[in-house]
């Protein structure tokens, strides 16, 4: 793996989640904070360079271990049954144990309370957005190949169904409680930064296109952002990382 010298590694727990924390050397009383969720299939292990390139950039990353995946287990991630069957579940989870994240990220980690930031790729974006949109005291979130548009989420793992599951059809219920695209108001105007490649044939970059559309109104000029990158696939290339990270400074 890797490493800056010019960056600081820490490698430990946040309660049973396996977690990266990753800062400049330098000491701070308190530290921008990003909190980064992996994608379906990766680990927190796979966006240690990804977050080195933020942290030489000022900022503390938090990278915790979804679970299923990395040191917490693993699932054959290609099989259209255990995306089915772990998608929601999984990501469900990240949302329930990212209270335990946040809070981890002011009290053990020196996180400034007012500068905290989520950020994630395809299934992490999808995490993130939900964070965000819950968590109020989120100041911003920087979303790369996700959705806000969790109807469309839902409708692509019904489509992978053989046969009627009443346990599934409760789970999709539920997360579609929890749609982002129903909640805009709890938003509160705070930026959003939806960034996708033009070609993504995993996450399709209309269901964002789609939130755009329906929540612009609700947002000042310049808080809601959604990018599509031409030529670009289900991927965070460094043209797309580079436009993020000028995003976050904007707002700084």
């Amino acid at each position: 793996m890797l490493r800056s010298e010019f960056l600081e590694y820490i490698d430990t727990k946040v309660g049973e989640i396996p977690t990266w924390v990753i800062r400049p050397k330098e000491k701070r009383d308190k530290y921008k904070t990003i909190i980064f969720y992996h994608g379906w299939g990766s680990c927190r292990n796979n966006q240690v360079f990804r977050a080195s390139i933020f942290a030489s950039y000022g900022y503390q990353v938090i990278l915790p271990e979804a679970r299923y995946h990395g040191e917490r287990g693993s699932l054959d991630y290609e099989k259209d049954e255990v995306k089915r069957d772990y998608f929601l579940r999984v990501l469900m989870h990240n949302i329930e144990e990212s209270v335990s994240i946040y809070k981890a990220a002011i009290e053990e980690f020196n996180a400034d309370e007012e500068n905290i930031y989520v950020s994630g790729h395809s299934l992490g974006a999808i995490t993130a957005g939900s964070i965000y949109t819950f968590n109020k005291k989120i100041k911003a979130a920087l979303l790369f190949n996700g959705s806000m548009n969790w109807q469309k989420i839902v409708e692509d793992i019904k489509s992978l169904e053989d046969e009627k599951d009443w346990t599934l059809d409760r789970r999709y219920e539920f997360s579609l409680q929890m749609d982002p695209m129903i909640h805009i108001e709890d938003m509160e105007n705070r930026p959003l930064f939806m960034i996708h490649g033009e070609e993504d044939d995993v996450v399709n970059p209309e269901y964002d296109r789609e939130f755009y559309k329906v929540a612009k109104d609700s947002f000042d000029e310049g808080k809601l952002i959604y990018e599509t990158f031409e030529k670009t696939t289900h991927q965070i290339t460094t043209h797309m990382l580079e436009r993020g990270i000028n995003l976050l400074k904007e707002i700084e």
